[in-house]
């Protein structure tokens, strides 16, 4: 698998933002997101409203393009320790622990993946064809650690991975998924878990075993008595 990693455009990254800003007032809101991981800080007050007009979406648009004039250094800062550490590392635990599961969770490796660096802090991905990915790194504000830059790509790669072949497949509610990667990471890993998604319905369901041995079959599992839990949930909630 190739990777490569290198700054999203002006107009790449105001996609994104674009892009961002429409899903999280849409849906990432409600699970406990908040808005300014997504954005140069200077652009926290307009993103946090939902609803902006066009006049709004155009001095948006305007302020970032200053902000990433002024600040596009900023998006290769991490291209030392990327060559040196991240991508090996990055390489080798995907070869030890996840190419072996790649059958089992009906997955497909791609032939190439492309990090694209922007400004905020996170990231997210997105599985172009069953040959190419992007994972896109919101880099500006993350800490000088390559070990947190590591887990972060890795994350997103195991989200590229099961996308479609499981959450997809199953209808996999944001928080739940989340809770998914967050547990296969930290079995091969150790990377630490997201605090928001701890205390998850998917707890009981995928465990070290499943992990390794039946993914799909736990996910559909858990759907089921997911959705089971619902229906009972909006019933007591209609006879109050």
């Amino acid at each position: 698998m190739q990777i490569i990693m290198r700054p999203m455009t002006e107009e790449e990254a105001w996609k994104q933002i674009s892009n961002d800003y429409n899903l999280f007032h849409s849906s990432l809101k409600k699970y406990g997101y908040r808005c300014w991981n997504f954005i140069p800080k200077p652009m926290y007050e307009l993103f946090n409203k939902p609803n902006l007009s066009e006049q709004g979406i155009n001095y948006a648009h305007q302020k970032f393009m200053e902000i990433y004039n002024r600040n596009v250094k900023v998006l290769n800062r991490f291209d030392d320790i990327f060559e040196s550490y991240v991508k090996p590392m990055l390489e080798r635990a995907v070869n030890k622990f996840l190419i072996p599961l790649l059958s089992s969770w009906n997955a497909i490796l791609p032939e190439k993946l492309e990090i694209l660096c922007t400004f905020g802090k996170g990231a997210g991905y997105l599985r172009k064809s069953d040959k190419e990915a992007e994972i896109r790194f919101r880099m500006s504000r993350y800490p000088d650690d390559k070990d947190a830059v590591l887990n972060t790509l890795f994350h997103e790669f195991v989200h590229l991975l099961i996308e479609k072949p499981i959450i997809q497949l199953y209808n996999v509610p944001q928080d739940l998924k989340e809770r998914i990667v967050d547990l296969i990471c930290y079995e091969f890993i150790q990377i630490p878990v997201q605090k928001m998604f701890e205390n998850s319905f998917a707890n009981a369901y995928i465990t070290p075993e499943t992990i390794k041995t039946d993914l799909p079959g736990a996910v559909k599992k858990m759907m089921i008595d997911y959705k089971i839990l619902q229906q009972k949930q909006m019933q007591q909630g209609q006879s109050l």
